[in-house]
């Protein structure tokens, strides 16, 4: 799967809007520079890590989630009727623009 690299100037990939770093991995042939999102300073990612986690507890948890849901009342027919469908943990902030914009988590869903 391809997986996005991030283009990171001045946070050393170690802020949550670093593709990267959000998503719980190292960079691998980014584009960053200065970059602490390594095997290398593995003491400082962990740093920055416990203290976004002291600030938000929820924030390395994906945006979307993909849910199963069956057919039946019980659960028990997993393969009878099952969807899955995208679940939001953190809804989106779109007034305006009616979540048409490509830095939308419903449009990217």
């Amino acid at each position: 799967s391809q997986r996005k690299r991030c283009n990171c100037k001045n946070s050393k990939c170690l802020k949550l809007y670093c593709e990267c770093f959000a998503s719980g991995k190292y960079c691998d042939a980014c584009n960053c520079a200065g970059c602490k999102n390594n095997v290398e300073h593995a003491h400082e990612r962990q740093s920055a890590i416990e203290q976004t986690l002291e600030r938000n507890p929820n924030a390395f948890r994906p945006k979307i989630i993909n849910q199963t849901t069956n057919g039946t009342l019980d659960g028990a027919g997993a393969g009878d009727g099952a969807t899955t469908e995208a679940r939001h943990n953190r809804g989106c902030h779109c007034k305006r623009s009616g979540c048409l914009k490509k830095y939308c988590e419903c449009f990217q869903a």
